[in-house]
């Protein structure tokens, strides 16, 4: 059984860290972070959107890293560092995807759907389908560099972007098929749909359980303690 489920006493523990991260440091920064105090408000705004993809990086490269054993057997404590590097792309886009961006598209959901539920389930599901699209490729190449980590980078994407031109009529030329090859890899990826629907799912699901929260005022501290 542990083969089907391994290192679920890692698991277990830093997946609750990593779901309930993303929020947690957004509200956490929302509230000490008072960009209009700074000489570039912007900048610190970037900042604090950025910042818990960055903190929550580790928290997903141990996750992927505990299921990754049967392709890369080196120990788990180096193995959670391969592939960090696009990894943290990967996560800096779904963080912002999941509290920015999903707010901003909940805001210019037409006025035509009035339900607050509705409204935040279409925001939820713009936001998720565009994070999808934008992290594919960096998702992609930090697993392919997880699996394989011999291999640097740009191998990597050159092999990655090698599978792109059995897409590529045969009529075309052997000098264009090299730069059609990287445009059909990176703008028309394949299995893009697979990645983003997860993306999506993950949003509605941890968008929506907030907005319920807040919709009937559930405190979950005094739930677990029985405080009034």
């Amino acid at each position: 059984m542990t083969s089907f489920f391994p290192n679920m006493h890692i698991q277990i523990p830093t997946r609750i860290v990593y779901i309930n991260g993303f929020k947690g440091l957004r509200q956490f920064f929302d509230s000490k972070v008072k960009s209009q105090e700074w000489e570039n408000p912007q900048l610190v705004r970037l900042a604090a959107a950025i910042a818990p993809g960055l903190c929550m990086t580790p928290m997903s490269s141990i996750l992927e890293a505990c299921n990754a054993g049967h392709s890369n057997p080196e120990p788990l404590y180096r193995r959670w560092t391969r592939g960090i590097v696009t990894r943290a792309g990967r996560e800096v886009i779904f963080g912002i995807g999941l509290n920015q961006l999903s707010d901003f598209c909940e805001e210019r959901v037409p006025s035509v759907i009035e339900n607050p539920t509705l409204r935040n389930a279409a925001g939820s599901l713009s936001a998720g389908v565009m994070c999808g699209y934008l992290s594919h490729v960096v998702h992609n190449m930090s697993t392919l560099k997880l699996m394989n980590p011999n291999k640097s980078y740009s191998t990597h994407f050159k092999e990655y972007c090698k599978k792109a031109e059995n897409r590529i009529p045969a009529n075309i030329s052997a000098g264009a098929r090299g730069p059609l090859s990287v445009l059909l890899a990176c703008i028309f990826p394949t299995g893009v749909h697979i990645r983003t629907s997860q993306i999506v799912g993950s949003f509605i699901i941890l968008n929506g359980t907030i907005n319920a929260m807040q919709k009937y005022q559930f405190d979950p501290v005094k739930w677990l303690t029985g405080k009034s």
